[in-house]
């Protein structure tokens, strides 16, 4: 009998380990990336109100789409903030303040999470306001304790005025858009 030599092949084992690793590692390093990209979002407020600057106080809000609207009273002015809830919580876009009038226009053309839309907001001498919207639709909003009050409008609309109306309905002060 003759003897016959059989090589033993051991690289293949040795690559597939080699393969392994190298997979592991790239596992890590992706599954690494993605907690520091989650964790470089900025992380937000856990509530809507909070979106406040420390020295306002949220007078009024609305929803509009998948934002919140909020009337912030600050010394001086108010303030118009619009509230956005995202992956890491409520985040706040400051949009306008009042005029010296202590009335004021403003819209948003729809970005980022923030609605389309356009609001009146402000002081009022009456128990409610009434704005004409250059659609034709009419809306009543009932002011605060404080005489503050919002109306928003989802989507591209403009105002054409608003009412000042006292207790029975009576024109107290009316005012022209912008």
């Amino acid at each position: 009998m003759s003897a016959i030599a059989v090589p033993v092949v051991v690289a293949p084992a040795r690559r597939r380990l080699r393969l392994r690793a190298i997979l592991w590692a790239v596992d890590v390093a992706v599954l690494l990336g993605a907690l520091v990209a989650y964790a470089s979002v900025p992380t937000g407020t856990p509530t809507a109100v909070g979106v406040a600057p420390p020295d306002g106080r949220v007078v009024v809000q609305q929803v509009a789409g998948g934002a919140r609207v909020l009337v912030v009273s600050r010394p001086q002015t108010l303030q118009l903030l619009v509230a956005v809830h995202k992956q890491k919580g409520w985040f706040g876009l400051r949009v306008a303040d009042t005029a010296q009038d202590g009335i004021a226009w403003a819209s948003t053309a729809g970005a980022e999470g923030v609605p389309a839309m356009a609001a009146v907001f402000g002081k009022a001498t009456g128990s409610s306001v009434r704005i004409r919207w250059a659609d034709g639709r009419e809306q009543t909003v009932q002011t605060a304790s404080d005489g503050v009050f919002l109306a928003v409008r989802t989507g591209t609309v403009r105002s054409l005025s608003l009412s000042i109306l006292n207790a029975s309905g009576g024109i107290v002060r009316e005012v022209a858009g912008p």
